[in-house]
């Protein structure tokens, strides 16, 4: 549910965004407006500035007849003026150019009160104050077009506010009409956001093809039982691959109980001469060996798909690598083989929730790697310390330690890769590290110092019972 109300809240900043940028461009909208009709009023106030101009080069000439400079008709050519004339103060026309013949009469002040702010006949025109006369420019109505009007000055000192409310209005109603579309659309997507959720869960998805969202959710349904088909392919993989590796496993046990069983014995009869003997115990001691791979093999597979049953009971992990290092003094250590263990007076009653003999196996398997080897022998130390979360136990020895490469292959995904093609083992560390990981803790790897042999020591991480949990 935190993705499908992540996946709403991104719809609603969304929505905000769109009229936020709906705001700027209405915004944009207006200023560009203001500019264009402020443009349009420079162009009127340089029209009348050229009016202007021509009416400084109008001057009565020495045969007392009006005439236009060559500045000024240059301006009025370069214009917009389809005519002009000049009345004087009788209304009379004394001057004129292109002047159309129904407009060559005499005109009464009534008659210039009406054009001067609208037409002369289907002219608009432009009115110019010239000595005691007047000057009429006349324009194509197809280029210019004017319009007059009164406002009330009660309704341009409202302007502003007419302005805010309508600004206002416009935002409350884009806002509605965006966070309507966004909801109606985060409604259609709950399904989806539910559906890749149970589908990130493992579990089959069926979502409806119809719809805004009806493309989505049929891609959907074909990615869940794409993934269905293989999950079932792999659940029927990983079972033959299990029942594969127990039958061999059980197979091989019996003839390898002989093997083991017949090279004792040989090993040990008087009648053979000593390097017979000693083949022999080359035989038991690799049958062995194998016999221990197998079994790695084969608890491997099965805690790799929980096919191992987990037996927690309370452990103390002093008392197990006691009992693990005196089964190997048992067994007989040889005589340059030993192994010290060193646990801190905290760590002495520290106890774990876990299967005690997963853990004695892990144990086992870290310190017979040492001993194994290092046949010229060693000192197998092993320290056990308490943290704040549980206990350390770190496994070091005098001898050549784990190498880099077996550390490599060991952190490749899922140690698939170090199995196949691969000459070095690591069968016994993946089962430590298996063990480890089932329990709930971690496996580290802490280089030597150069002042030693080189290689890896290990470092197991354990949680502990809480005084509540003993």
């Amino acid at each position: 549910m935190k993705s499908l109300w992540r996946i709403g809240t991104r719809y609603i900043l969304r929505a905000v965004f769109i009229t936020f940028f709906v705001l700027c461009a209405n915004i944009a909208l207006f200023v560009h407006i203001g500019t264009k009709m402020q443009e349009r009023e420079n162009g009127l106030l340089f029209i009348r500035q050229r009016v202007g101009e021509i009416a400084e080069g109008l001057k009565m000439g020495e045969q007392g007849r009006w005439e236009l400079s060559a500045e000024g008709q240059r301006l009025l050519e370069e214009g917009i003026f389809v005519w002009v004339m000049r009345l004087d103060s009788m209304g009379r026309v004394d001057w004129s150019q292109n002047l159309p013949p129904e407009l060559d009469r005499d005109y009464g002040l009534g008659d210039v009160a009406v054009f001067s702010r609208w037409y002369l006949e289907d002219y608009p025109v432009i009115t110019w104050r010239h000595q005691d006369g007047l000057l009429v420019f006349g324009m194509d109505s197809q280029d210019i077009i004017r319009i007059s009007y009164l406002i009330g000055a009660d309704r341009v000192r409202q302007l502003p506010e007419m302005a805010t409310g309508f600004l206002i209005l416009n935002i409350a109603l884009l806002c509605m009409v965006i966070l309507f579309f966004a909801w109606r659309f985060y409604r259609s997507l709950r399904p989806v956001g539910k559906g890749i959720e149970a589908l990130s869960q493992g579990a089959s998805l069926r979502l409806s093809e119809k719809g805004a969202l009806g493309e989505l959710g049929k891609r959907l349904n074909k990615a869940s039982e794409l993934i269905q088909r293989q999950r079932e392919k792999l659940e029927q993989r990983d079972s033959a691959r299990t029942e594969w590796i127990a039958g061999v496993s059980h197979d091989i046990r019996t003839p390898l109980a002989l093997i083991t069983g017949y090279s004792d014995e040989l090993a040990k009869d008087e009648a053979w001469n000593e390097e017979s003997r000693r083949k022999a115990e080359i035989i038991r001691s690799q049958s062995l060996l194998i016999k221990q791979l197998i079994s790695d093999l084969n608890l491997v597979s099965r805690l790799e798909y929980n096919a191992e049953p987990l037996r927690g009971e309370p452990c103390i992990p002093a008392m197990l690598l006691r009992e693990c290092a005196a089964e190997f003094y048992n067994r007989g250590l040889g005589e340059n083989h030993e192994i010290e263990l060193v646990i801190a007076p905290e760590a002495e009653k520290a106890r774990l929730k876990g299967d005690r003999a997963l853990l004695l196996r892990a144990f086992r398997n870290l310190m017979g790697n040492s001993i194994r080897h290092n046949p010229e022998g060693c000192l197998v130390l092993v320290r056990l310390e308490k943290t704040q979360e549980g206990v350390k136990c770190i496994f070091c020895d005098t001898g050549t330690g784990i190498p880099p490469q077996v550390i490599r292959e060991l952190q490749k995904k899922e140690g698939r890769a170090a199995e196949s093609g691969s000459r070095v083992h690591i069968m016994g560390l993946r089962v430590v590290w298996q063990i480890t990981a089932t329990h709930g803790g971690r496996m580290s790897f802490s280089e030597r110092t150069e002042t030693e042999r080189g290689g890896f020591d290990v470092c197991l991480y354990l949680p502990c019972l809480t005084e509540e949990g003993i």
